[in-house]
């Protein structure tokens, strides 16, 4: 029961985090965005994405909030057939992707496409604008990774849901 909570905890922590974020976007006048945070290394911007990752398949805001949907499934049924007794890094890795794909999915159900406004690069050399649900999706492949590629000596408890 713990498991299920947590995971519905951190979704729900990405999502609010992230429609949070996007409301300030959404309220702040187009004519004082790019907003330079770290000089021009990271500033806000206003962005529109029609398609998904990358901004790949422009104008398929239908077919990717229903893959979306799937993929929100999948991630709870892979969460259910873990046979952990505490939180794990599983949990954690998969509540952020959850929360991710909520996040956007929101977005693509009420706008038709996806507010994206984190702008990384140097001069001209950027790299693709993205928001907080994107970074909690990325969060999350990062962790399954880790929690793949780690030893268990690493991550003992976290990995396994078990005690030392």
């Amino acid at each position: 029961m713990k498991r299920r909570l947590a995971l519905v905890a951190i979704a729900l922590s990405v999502v609010g985090a992230d429609r949070l974020s996007k409301q300030l976007i959404d309220d702040m006048s187009r004519e004082t965005l790019p907003v330079d945070l770290l000089g021009t290394w990271a500033r806000l911007v206003y962005g529109e994405n029609h398609g998904g990752l990358f901004g790949l398949a422009q104008g398929s805001a239908p077919l990717l909030a229903a893959l979306s949907v799937g993929v929100i499934v999948l991630l709870v049924f892979v969460h259910e057939r873990e046979r952990a007794s505490r939180v794990t890094l599983m949990t954690i890795a998969l509540g952020t992707l959850a929360g991710g794909a909520i996040g956007n999915l929101v977005d693509r159900l009420h706008y038709g496409y996806v507010l994206d406004f984190i702008d990384v690069g140097v001069g001209t050399l950027r790299f693709w604008t993205f928001n907080l649900a994107d970074a909690g999706i990325t969060t999350g492949i990062l962790l399954l990774l880790a929690d793949a590629i780690l030893p268990e000596r690493i991550l003992p408890s976290i990995r396994t849901g078990r005690a030392r």
